[in-house]
């Protein structure tokens, strides 16, 4: 395998709470990336408190399983996070303003890609 060093790269990552709106954003990610996606499942906020204090997820409703995924890539130029708003829109998913999830987009200096 080579490596090489990219610059001008971000990290793009979202942060899904609706699991019907996962294979959409799995495709936008993918097409902005090439391919190279990668999700981790999450607990939501509530989850952990839920979970540190059964209590109080009694009291407030908090309990049982909620979905959060983690879904994240390394995409080759910045402004990507508004190339994925504008892929949902496209697809009839109005992201913004939403309770579906975040999305993040971190810059990265520097990047070592593995190709095969």
């Amino acid at each position: 395998m080579n490596g090489s060093v990219k610059t001008d790269m971000s990290l793009l990552m979202v942060v899904l709470f609706d699991g019907s709106y996962l294979e959409d954003i799995i495709l936008g990610l993918t097409s902005i990336s090439g391919g190279r996606v990668t999700m981790i499942d999450a607990l939501s906020g509530s989850e952990n408190l839920s979970q540190a204090i059964p209590l109080f997820a009694e009291f407030t409703g908090m309990g049982g399983r909620q979905f959060c995924k983690i879904v994240f890539t390394c995409a080759p130029e910045r402004n990507s996070a508004e190339r994925l708003l504008e892929i949902l829109e496209e697809g009839g998913i109005d992201f913004t303003g939403s309770s579906l999830g975040e999305i993040y987009e971190i810059p990265l200096g520097q990047a070592v890609i593995l190709e095969e």
